[in-house]
């Protein structure tokens, strides 16, 4: 169960985050760095992060960089970390040509499934979706929420789409920027 103490310390921001939840914000409102930089506070370690973007060492393979992340991870696994990650490359129908590639040599959908992956993995209940969406098809978009649904669901991730697209911004429930104001609650 996520439960996280929430109180308010000087000129920390507290957010509301509900386990099992998806929640949307206009990529407009927020500076996505300083986001992160304000859940890390609050969380005591950084969200998980799905994104478009390099997110990942560029001259690391996509198999070195899994390894490289779940070695950081917080939750150590007691399992070969070789094995979970050929475990997750079997899963994800990843040849083993790929994923001696650069990251950036994925396509965007296996990368994004593979992030997704990665930071189940890492146990981080708190994932931040970047604007990775805005350009994929409405069927595409569909099977992303209905992913990222059963995930929140079954995984009790709570997730926080920063988008520009208003069909998602719509769809999920918004997110509130403003700290709470009571000094102490759980959020379960």
């Amino acid at each position: 169960m996520f439960k996280q103490s929430l109180k308010k310390a000087d000129n920390h921001p507290v957010f509301s985050i509900k386990p099992k939840t998806i929640y949307s914000l206009s990529a407009e409102e927020v500076d996505f760095p300083i986001l992160m930089k304000q859940f890390n506070r609050q969380l005591g370690s950084f969200p998980g992060v799905i994104t478009k973007n390099e997110t990942f060492i560029d001259y690391l393979t996509v198999r070195e960089n899994m390894l490289l992340v779940l070695s950081l991870a917080s939750n150590q696994m007691k399992r070969s970390l070789n094995l979970v990650v050929n475990e997750v490359l079997e899963e994800l129908d990843l040849s083993d040509a790929l994923a001696d590639q650069p990251f950036k040599a994925l396509p965007l959908n296996l990368s994004l499934q593979l992030q997704l992956r990665l930071n189940e993995l890492c146990n981080k209940k708190v994932i931040l979706v970047e604007d990775c969406f805005r350009f994929e098809s409405a069927s595409s978009k569909q099977d992303w929420l209905l992913s990222l649904r059963y995930y929140a669901r079954t995984k009790d991730f709570s997730f926080i789409l920063v988008t520009s697209d208003n069909q998602l911004l719509a769809s999920e429930k918004p997110f509130d920027l403003n700290p709470i104001a009571s000094s102490s609650r759980k959020v379960s």
